[in-house]
Formats: structure tokens, sequence, C-alpha cells
């Protein structure tokens, strides 16, 4: 199958299209009474308002989206031609490669098996496919249910298959369970992730009488790789595998509408919803819709932007001033710091003056004590010297006066 390109289109292009033959002939269906639904005037209406409302904001900024993308154009161009001319050869070699394989099996998206367990009314049944058409016929009762497996394995809704509302209605009567398993090939080029699934892809889908649902992705080797929804969607993104598209997955119900109905207007919506172009409206409507959200929010938030600048003003004088009070503090308690240490500077001062006068009263100690000796010497010499000038009756007459 080949891939889905998204292609984004520059005004000039837009408006040669519209101006082409068959976007004319489109417009006159579209203008048919009966052809054009309500739901797509209405978007349309409101495409043109949002429009409307954009237009300002994105007036300013076209002639820097031109430049850019004209340098980013001219910077691709010559990526490009530089690519082209280190790799000539092997571009040349890869087309003769395509050109001889063309029309051959695909080598990768391609069902290999399908097996199913207590679904619907099959106990157990596999198939082998082949590598391009295959056919399943049989009588009345049970062809469906195959395609209504495979829409189901790979993650397409109940209601789709038109066979029921629910997973339930596909469980086989009496059973608790149903499973399905689908093999897809997985090689060449283009594999996704072949080397951590390998040349098949192993999808098996479980769902059971009370409403649970789990998906198990393994490799061939049978290793099991994820059990994510988003793993799923991820390997049939990459296939284009597009199991609610009636141009891959045609059921009975779509084909007999299909068929008898015979208003053109009912046929172009088959083709849109074939080429998905029903579901780019939708989500081109969507986003039109989040557009004009987006811009309801944009202009409440202008409106209020002159109260939150005032708001912020307020604040931020409130703040200066809480941080002058917070710096005074902090000067304070410096100031605090200061004084107390001045207080131990002026007690240091003292204390060393104090041993200063102690050092110099105790290096005139030793003087004073000579002194004392000397005095002391003299008064035993004044003793002595008067001891021997007077007679001893003298004397103890002294000691009874004293």
């Amino acid at each position: 199958m080949v891939k889905r390109r998204a292609v984004i289109e520059s005004d000039d292009e837009q408006a040669a299209r519209e101006g082409s033959p068959s976007e004319a002939k489109r417009s006159r269906l579209e203008d048919q009474p009966g052809n054009r639904p309500s739901s797509k005037s209405k978007g349309k209406a409101r495409a043109r308002d949002d429009n409307d409302i954009l237009n300002d904001i994105r007036v300013d900024d076209d002639d820097d989206i031109a430049t850019m993308r004209d340098t980013h154009a001219e910077e691709d161009e010559g990526a490009q031609q530089r690519f082209e001319q280190e790799h000539e050869e092997s571009i040349r070699e890869s087309i003769r490669q395509r050109n001889k394989q063309q029309g051959g099996v695909a080598k990768f998206g391609i069902i290999e098996s399908i097996e199913m367990h207590q679904f619907m009314c099959h106990p157990c049944l596999e198939f082998r496919f082949g590598p391009q058409i295959n056919f399943i016929i049989g009588v009345t009762g049970g062809k469906s249910a195959v395609l209504s497996a495979i829409t189901v394995a790979l993650g397409g809704k109940a209601t789709s298959t038109g066979r029921g509302n629910g997973l339930k209605a596909f469980i086989r009567e009496g059973q608790p369970a149903a499973e399905v398993t689908i093999h897809l090939k997985n090689q060449g080029e283009e594999a996704y992730r072949h080397d951590l699934f390998g040349d098949s892809i192993v999808i098996t889908r479980r769902f059971t009488k009370e409403g649970a649902s789990s998906y198990k992705i393994k490799s061939k080797d049978g290793k099991l790789i994820s059990t994510k929804r988003e793993e799923l969607s991820a390997i049939c993104d990459h296939m284009n595998i597009q199991v609610d598209n009636p141009m891959n997955v045609l059921t009975q119900d779509a084909a007999r509408q299909f068929l008898s109905s015979s208003h053109p207007s009912d046929k172009y919506k088959f083709f849109l919803r074939g080429t998905q172009l029903s579901q780019l409206s939708e989500e081109y409507e969507t986003c039109l819709e989040n557009i004009s959200q987006t811009s309801k929010v944009l202009m409440r938030k202008k409106e209020a932007i002159p109260d939150l600048q005032a708001h912020y003003k307020e604040v931020l004088t409130r703040f200066e001033e809480a941080s002058k009070a917070r710096e005074q503090r902090h000067k304070a308690d410096e100031l605090k710091k200061e004084l107390a240490w001045a207080h131990v500077a002026t007690k240091q001062e003292e204390v060393t003056g104090k041993a200063t006068e102690v050092h110099k009263l105790e290096q005139r100690i030793p003087k004073i004590q000579r002194s004392l000796d000397e005095a002391d010497v003299r008064v035993l010499t004044t003793i002595n010297s008067i001891s021997l000038t007077l007679s001893p009756g003298e004397i103890q007459c002294g000691y009874r006066r004293g």
C-alpha cells in the first residue's frame, strides 16, 4: 500500500487548484440542493469568522514567514542537489530495482494468516492467505465473521463491522471470551521496526463478556513487544491500514448501501469516506473550533491585562517596601553585631592596659625586694652596733621596758 503524504499548499497553489476544472466541478456539485450538509456550511461560516479574527494576528508575520520560507527552500534545494550528486549511482540503482519490482508482491502490510477462537460462530478457525488475492467461499454463515475479525483485531470499532454494537456481540454463545490473532508481513526497506519485530508482526486481541479487552503485539519469534493500543495505531499508520475506511474494508451493509443508492449525494459521501476527506473536514472544523475558542480566551486575557498590570504595580510596590524593610533589619542586625564587638574591643583594651600595669608592677617587685633586704641588713647592723655599746644590765633594762 502506498503511504499518504500530507501536503501543505501555498496560497498560489491553492488559488491554482481552486481554478482547476475538477475543483469547479466539485463546487458545482456542492452548490446543488441537498448535496451540502448544514454542518459544512456552518463550518465554512465559522472558518470565515475565525479568519477575520486572526487576520490582524497574521498580517504582521506574513513577510517574516515568506522570507523564512524562501530561505529554507533555497537551503533545502541546495542540500538536495548535493545529496543527489553524492549518491547518484545508488539512486539510479534503487530506481531500476523498483522498476523491476513494479506490480510485484508487497513486502509489508499484508495479512499472512488469521486465527479465531470462540469468535462469532467459529469455535476455532485458522486461515493462511496467499501473497496476493484471496477468496473465501462457502455457504451462508461464517464468511463475514473473518472480515469482522480482521477489523476488530486491527483496532477497528465494533460498530464499523455492522455486526454488533460492542465486542460482547462477537463472543461465541456460551463462551466467556474470544480471541483473534493476525500475522502481518513486515519485510523490505520500509518495514516497521524490523530489528525489533522481524519479518512478521503478530497482533492478538482478546475480549471477555465482562467488557475487558487487551492487546498483545509480538515479534515473529513470539517475543512480547507491547500491549498498548498506541503501538497498534503506529503499526497501522505506518502500513497505511485503515480498517474503518470502506476502500480497505467494505462490509456487506456498506456495499449494499452503495449499490442500492442512486442519489449522487450519497455516493459522494461514500467517496468522501473512502478518501478520508470527510475525516479531514471534521478535523479541519475541530481545528477551527479550537482556534475560535483560543481567540476568545485570548481576548478575555487581553481584557484582564490592565487589571493584572495594576495589581502587578501594587504588588511590586509592596515588594519594594518589604525589601527595604528587610534591608533595614539586616543593617540593624549588623549594627548590633558591631556594637557587641565594640564592647569586646573596649574590654580588650582595658584588659591590655591592666596587664601592662601588672607587668610594670611585677618589674618593680625585685627592686622593692632589694630595698627591703637592704633595710633589714641596716636594721640588723644597727641593732648589733647598739648591743655592743650598751652594757648587759642596760640591755636587760631595755628589754624590761620594752
